[in-house]
């Protein structure tokens, strides 16, 4: 599993030589790295997505098998009332 790394110490300094004081660079690298973390799914992130995901397939399928039933049921009730008439 590859670590998420930021190089704040050196993102700090590479602000400053383009020309940002301390105070600047420092607030930039903060929100920046807040942003960058705040973004990262966890494991718990993604075991929950996979859940709901789950959840959300066995209720379609559920619909799926419904709707399928009940064209059969109708298909069939349309052949027997074609064949009474005929």
């Amino acid at each position: 599993m590859a670590a998420l790394f930021f190089d704040t110490h050196k993102a700090v300094k590479d602000l400053q030589e383009a020309g940002f004081d301390e105070a600047q660079a420092e607030a930039v690298v903060g929100t920046v790295g807040t942003a960058i973390v705040g973004n990262v799914a966890t494991k718990q992130d993604i075991a929950d997505l996979r859940s709901e995901m789950n959840a959300r397939m066995q209720a379609m399928e559920l619909r799926i098998t419904l709707r399928m039933g009940g064209l059969i049921v109708a298909g069939v009730a349309l052949i027997v009332a074609v064949d009474k008439l005929v």
